[in-house]
């Protein structure tokens, strides 16, 4: 029994933290959608590492999305909404290319303009996402 007791009171202190639970919930929920759409091409070759980094793109700008949404709801501050909408149209401006991505198929990952674009996106909400978790 004490072992279940542990079990417990580790969930209820896990669930007490709002923003893990987003944070994973969001990851769950992404990488359950996402699983039939990238295992067709997982014997592509590097295509997959196309698809991946749009899912990648997907669930890191949820997650910003959901953070900035919640530091509004804190805060109140209007410039929220207007960083949480931003983040929301990356989200979809990122759906819409994984959908297209998946039509054609990239052989020369590291030699294509457009990928090289679309790491710079990536790298982009990277280092924003840094900037914000990052503490002083």
């Amino acid at each position: 029994m004490p072992d279940f007791c542990r079990f417990m009171f580790s969930y209820q202190k896990f669930v007490a933290t709002r923003s893990r639970l987003v944070i994973f919930s969001i990851i769950g929920i992404v990488t359950a959608c996402t699983i039939p759409i990238l295992y067709p091409h997982v014997n592509h070759g590097t295509h997959i590492y196309h698809l991946a980094l749009h899912v990648a793109g997907i669930i890191l700008s949820l997650i910003m999305s959901a953070v900035s949404i919640n530091s509004f709801f804190m805060n109140r501050a209007k410039k929220m909404i207007i960083v949480s909408s931003a983040f929301l149209m990356f989200t979809a401006a990122e759906l819409v290319q994984l959908l297209e991505a998946e039509k054609t198929h990239i052989h020369n990952f590291w030699e294509s303009p457009t990928e090289i674009s679309h790491i710079m996106l990536f790298g982009m909400l990277v280092l924003f996402a840094i900037a914000i978790f990052r503490r002083n």
